[in-house]
């Protein structure tokens, strides 16, 4: 599942990747003007 946010104008994604180690992998990328762009 996506998340998406939304932080001072600035939109950004973040998902889970898969368990390494037993903890939570989670990927971030963030930039994005609007919400559509940070969705695809």
């Amino acid at each position: 599942m996506i998340k998406i946010r939304n932080k001072c104008k600035i939109y950004q994604y973040c998902f889970e990747a898969g368990k390494v180690s037993c903890n939570r992998k989670q990927i971030t990328k963030s930039g994005f003007k609007t919400r559509n762009q940070a969705y695809t």
